[in-house]
C-alpha cells in the first residue's frame, strides 16, 4: 500500500514534470532565403520562455555551432570562426545575429536553437536555408560600333550560384519582348562542396533607325531571384548611320558620268575652275559623301 506522503510526492513531481512541459516555444526563426554577396543580413530568433529563464541561444550553420549566447556568463556573448561567417557583434544579442560582408560560402543550413535553465533544460530548434548569390551579371559580345542593318549578337551571363538566375534585357530602358531573346541556357558548375549553376541568355536584333537615342543604344540586362533584385550590367554601343556602300558607288558613277558629259576639257582647264564644276555639280544633283575623321 501507497503511503499519502509517497503518492501526494510522486503526484507533485509529475505536476512539476507535465508544467515544464513544451515551457520553452519557438515562435519564428527568420533567415533570409537567399542574400546578396558583400551585404549584411540579419538571422532572428523570435522565442516564448512561458516565464522559464533562458539558458542559452545557439546558432549553426551546416551543424557546426558559431554563435552562443549566456546571458549568465560574462561576456554573454561567444563566437567560433567558421567559413563565410563574419558576425557584426555590436548589433547581435540573444533574438538576432547580424552577418556581415557577405560571400558565397556564408550560404548553408542555419539553425537557431533555444535552452531553458535548470532543472529541465528544455531545448527547442528550427532549421532555415540561406543561399548568397552573386550582385551583377555580365554583358558580352558587343562591338564598339555599330551601322544601320547590322546584327547586335551579345549574351548576359550571371555569376556562379546555387539557383539559376532570372534575366531581363532592355534596350534604351524599355524591356524587350521574347522574339529576339534566346535562351536562358544553363552551365553546372561542379565544385568541391555544391552544385553552382550560370544562367546565360541571348539577344540578337537588326539595328534600325527607332534604336537612335543622341548617337547611341543603351543595352542592359537586369538579375532578378525571386524578390531580390541584383543590379544589372550596362553598356553603351555607338550608333552611326553611314551610307551604304552600294549607294556611295551609285553617287560615285552619276558624278563620273557628269564629268563626262560636260563640254569642258579637263586637260586643259585649271584645276580650281576644275573643282569648281565638280563641286557645282555635286550640289545641283544633292551628292553628298562620308567623311572620316
Amino acid at each position: 500500500m501507497i503511503r499519502p506522503e509517497t503518492a501526494l510526492f510522486v503526484f507533485s513531481l509529475l505536476a512539476f514534470q507535465a508544467s515544464s512541459v513544451n515551457n520553452v516555444k519557438l515562435l519564428n526563426v527568420r533567415v533570409p532565403n537567399h542574400t546578396v554577396l558583400g551585404r549584411n543580413t540579419k538571422l532572428e530568433c523570435i522565442y516564448d520562455l512561458q516565464g522559464e529563464p533562458l539558458y542559452s541561444v545557439k546558432w549553426y550553420k551546416d551543424g557546426k555551432e558559431f554563435f552562443r549566447y549566456l546571458p549568465k556568463n560574462e561576456p554573454k556573448i561567444q563566437v567560433f570562426e567558421k567559413p563565410g561567417i563574419f558576425i557584426d557583434l555590436d548589433k547581435s544579442n540573444s533574438n538576432e545575429v547580424v552577418l556581415k560582408s557577405l560571400v558565397l560560402s556564408s550560404s548553408g543550413i542555419y539553425r537557431c536553437e533555444v535552452s531553458g535553465e535548470a532543472p529541465s533544460f528544455q531545448t527547442v530548434f528550427k532549421d532555415t536555408s540561406l543561399n548568397t548569390v552573386a550582385e551583377r551579371p555580365s554583358i558580352d559580345g558587343l562591338q564598339l560600333e555599330y551601322n544601320v542593318g547590322e546584327m547586335v549578337n551579345a549574351n548576359c551571363t550571371s555569376s556562379k550560384m546555387t539557383f539559376h538566375t532570372h534575366l531581363i534585357w532592355y534596350i534604351n530602358e524599355e524591356q524587350i519582348n521574347s522574339t529576339i531573346v534566346h535562351g536562358p541556357y544553363f552551365k553546372i558548375h561542379n565544385t568541391d562542396d555544391e552544385l553552382l549553376v550560370t544562367t546565360v541568355l541571348g539577344l540578337s536584333f537588326k539595328v534600325n533607325d527607332s534604336h537612335y537615342r543622341s548617337g547611341h543604344i543603351n543595352l542592359k540586362c537586369a538579375a532578378q531571384l525571386e524578390s531580390i533584385y541584383l543590379h544589372s550590367d550596362e553598356q553603351i554601343i555607338k550608333f552611326t548611320k553611314h551610307l551604304p556602300t552600294e549607294s556611295i558607288m551609285s553617287n560615285t558613277v552619276r558624278l563620273a558620268n557628269k564629268i563626262q558629259a560636260t563640254s569642258i576639257s579637263i586637260q586643259n582647264t585649271p584645276k580650281i575652275i576644275l573643282l569648281a564644276c565638280v563641286l557645282l555639280i555635286c550640289l545641283q544633283n544633292n551628292i553628298h559623301f562620308p567623311i572620316s575623321y
